[in-house]
C-alpha cells in the first residue's frame, strides 16, 4: 500500500515518525516537497487528490476558510516559533485507515474552549441557564457594552472589558480576535459575552469564523435580543394577527444609507441619533406619517424608560431618548393604556390611510393579471389605431406595460398617442416607465376627469381604457356621451387575497373601504356588523354600493365620503 504526501514545508521530520506510527504496517509513505506562494481552497485540494496525493501538509496561511467538511484535519503542529501559524495535516483521501491516537503533538489538545454567548439585553434575570453555567465555569470573561459588570465581579473568572460604545474608548474588532485567540493557546476556558445575541448586530460570527478558521473549539449560545425585551416593556406586540404579519431588524445609522427592510414592523438598532433622516426615509417610501412609533431606552432594566411617538414627530425631534435605545415602528405600536379609535383599513396600500387613531391594515383587494386574448393581442399590436389611451388607475397602469411587453412592446409604440392619467397616483405610475403625464383630475375622480376633457373639447377621438375585467363604472359611458368611441382593454381582475382576515368588528370603531369591489369583499366576509360601526368610503360610487348592501341587511350605520390622493383598488 502507498500514501502519497505533498508538503509545503521544509519542517518535515518529527511528523513524518508520527505519520509512521499513524499508518497500518507494510505501507510506504511517498512524499514530496514543494514551494508554493498560492493559497489554496478546496477547488486545489481536489486536484491534488485527482492527482493521487492522500496527505497534505501546509500552514494554516496557505490555506482558506472555510475547507469542504470531507477535507478533514487530521492535526494541527507547531511550525518552530510562529506559533500563530501552525501546520495543518489534512486529509485529502478519506478512504486512508489511520490511527489518530498517535497525534501526540497536536496543539488543539492543548487549546481552550471558547463560548460566544449573548447576555441578553442587560438584566441578569433573562440570561439563558447554559450562558449563566458558564459565567460560572469560565476562567476568563470578555465582555461587551450594555452588561452589568457588577454582576459578573460575583464570579471568579478574570473580567477583560473590550466594549465598542459609540463615543466611549473603543476595542478594535482585530484586538477582540487576536485577545480571544491567544487565551485560547493558553488553554483557558473563555467565555465570549457580547449584549443581546451574538448573531444579532453583535459580529458573533465574525469571532466565531476566526477561530474556527484556526482549529479552536467555539461554540455560540443564543441569547436574548433587546428587540423583544423593548417590546415586553412596552407590551407591543411584533407581530399581530391581521396588523403585523412581518417584522425586521435594522440599524439605524445603516437604514439612512442602505435599502430599507420591507416588513410590517421595523426595529431600529441605534438609531435614536438618526431618526430624523430614517424617519423621512420611511415616509418617502410610502409610511403614512402617523405610523406609531415606541422609543425604548435601557430595555429589560429598572430604570428603562419609553416614549411614544408618530413618525412625523420623529423628523423635527432633536432628541427622543438616550443610547442604549431601540426604536419599534409600526401599526402594533399601540398605546393600550390610552382610548383610540380603531379603524380597519382595507385598501391595498396603508399609506393613503389618514384618520386619526389605530389602523389594522387587512387588504380585502388583490391584482391578479389575466390572460391576453387574441383580440387584445391584436389591439395592442395596432395601437396606433387609438387617438388616446385613458389610464383611470396605477394599477392599470402597471397592468398595461405589463401586457405591452408581453406582446414584444415597448413604451414607443405609445409614439404619436396621447395619454391621460385620472390623477397623482396614476401620474407616479406612469413616470415609473419615463412618461411626464400631467393629471386631469385634481380631486383623482373620474368626474374630475370628464370635466377636464369637457373643457379641452376631447371629442370624436378612438379612445383606450385598460381596466379590470370589471370595467370602470361611469368613465366609458360619460366619455362615449361626449361623442368619443371607447374600447375597454380588459387586462386584469380584482380578487378578495387568500390572506384576508376575518375580523371581529366589535374591536373596531370604524372601517374605511376604498373601492366598489373593496365593499363586495367585505360583506363576503362580514354578514353582520356592530350597529355603531363607521365607514369611510371613497367615491360616490363606492358609497353607493355600501348602502345597497346596508339597505339589504336593513342596518343603519353611519357612512360618510372622504378623498384621498390615491384613485380607488380595483
Amino acid at each position: 500500500m502507498e500514501i502519497k504526501i505533498q508538503s509545503y514545508t521544509s519542517a518535515f521530520n518529527s511528523i513524518y515518525r508520527q505519520i509512521e506510527q499513524a499508518v497500518p504496517n507494510h505501507t510506504e509513505l511517498i512524499w514530496s516537497y514543494h514551494k508554493s506562494e498560492r493559497r489554496m481552497g478546496t477547488e486545489q485540494l481536489m486536484e491534488l487528490l485527482l492527482k493521487g496525493v492522500d496527505l497534505v501538509l501546509v500552514s494554516l496561511d496557505q490555506v482558506q476558510y472555510p475547507l469542504n467538511n470531507n477535507l478533514g484535519v487530521l492535526a494541527v503542529f507547531a511550525n518552530g516559533a510562529d506559533k500563530h501559524n501552525p501546520l495543518l495535516l489534512l486529509a485529502l483521501n478519506q478512504q486512508l485507515n489511520l490511527d489518530a491516537s498517535v497525534w501526540d503533538d497536536d496543539l488543539r489538545n492543548s487549546y481552550g474552549q471558547v463560548y460566544i454567548a449573548g447576555f441578553g439585553p442587560g438584566n441578569p434575570d433573562l440570561l439563558t441557564l447554559k450562558t449563566q453555567r458558564l459565567i460560572k465555569e469560565a476562567d476568563v470573561i470578555f465582555y461587551d457594552d450594555l452588561l452589568d459588570d457588577d454582576y459578573l465581579k460575583q464570579f471568579t473568572a478574570e473580567l477583560v472589558y473590550v466594549g465598542k460604545r459609540k463615543g466611549k474608548h473603543s476595542t478594535k474588532q482585530e484586538n477582540i480576535n487576536q485577545l480571544l485567540y491567544e487565551s485560547a493557546l493558553e488553554g483557558k476556558k473563555i467565555l465570549r459575552l457580547k449584549g443581546g445575541d451574538p448573531l444579532i448586530f453583535g459580529r458573533g460570527a465574525e469571532e466565531y469564523h476566526y477561530l474556527a478558521q484556526r482549529h479552536v473549539d467555539v461554540e455560540i449560545v443564543p441569547g436574548i435580543t433587546s428587540a423583544l425585551a423593548a417590546a415586553s416593556d412596552a407590551v407591543i406586540p411584533l407581530t399581530s394577527r391581521g396588523t403585523s404579519t412581518s417584522v425586521a431588524f435594522t440599524l439605524g445609522h445603516d437604514a439612512v444609507y442602505n435599502k430599507l427592510p420591507e416588513a410590517d414592523t421595523l426595529v431600529f438598532y441605534m438609531g435614536a441619533s438618526q431618526q430624523q433622516r430614517w424617519a423621512q426615509r420611511l415616509i418617502d417610501e410610502g409610511w403614512p406619517e402617523n405610523t406609531p412609533v415606541a422609543c425604548v431606552h435601557n430595555a429589560s432594566m429598572p430604570e428603562g424608560e419609553m416614549k411614544r411617538y408618530v413618525l412625523s414627530d420623529l423628523k423635527t425631534a432633536k432628541v427622543v431618548l438616550p443610547a442604549p435605545a431601540l426604536l419599534i415602528v409600526g401599526q402594533t405600536v399601540v398605546n393600550t393604556g390610552e382610548k383610540s379609535k380603531k379603524w380597519l383599513y382595507t385598501g391595498m396600500e396603508l399609506r393613503y390611510f389618514n384618520e386619526k387613531g389605530q389602523v389594522v391594515h387587512n387588504p380585502l383587494v388583490k391584482i391578479e393579471s389575466t390572460k391576453l386574448s387574441d383580440h387584445q393581442v391584436s389591439l395592442l399590436n395596432n395601437l396606433r389605431a387609438f387617438d388616446r389611451i385613458v389610464f383611470a388607475t396605477p394599477y392599470a397602469v402597471h397592468e398595461f406595460f405589463k401586457a405591452l411587453f408581453q406582446v414584444g412592446l415597448d413604451v414607443r409604440a405609445l409614439n404619436e398617442i396621447a395619454l391621460s392619467s385620472i390623477g397623482t397616483s396614476t401620474t407616479e405610475a406612469l413616470q415609473k416607465y419615463g412618461l411626464i403625464v400631467e393629471p386631469e383630475s385634481k380631486d383623482n375622480s373620474a368626474k374630475g376627469l370628464v370635466q377636464s376633457f369637457h373643457n379641452k373639447k376631447i371629442e370624436n377621438e378612438a379612445i383606450l381604457l385598460p381596466c379590470s375585467e370589471d370595467g370602470l363604472s361611469i368613465l366609458p359611458e360619460k366619455l362615449q356621451e361626449m361623442g368619443n368611441h371607447i374600447h375597454e382593454l380588459k387586462i386584469y381582475k380584482s380578487i378578495l387575497p387568500d390572506n384576508a382576515v376575518r375580523h371581529n368588528l366589535e374591536d373596531f370603531y370604524g372601517v374605511v373601504l376604498t373601492s366598489p369591489k373593496v365593499v363586495h369583499h367585505f360583506f363576503k366576509l362580514h354578514d353582520t356588523l356592530p350597529a355603531d360601526l363607521k365607514f369611510k368610503v371613497r367615491g360616490n360610487y363606492t358609497k353607493k354600493v355600501l348602502d345597497e348592501y346596508l339597505t339589504q341587511l336593513k342596518l343603519h350605520n353611519d357612512a360618510a365620503l372622504f378623498s384621498i390622493r390615491a384613485e380607488y383598488d380595483g
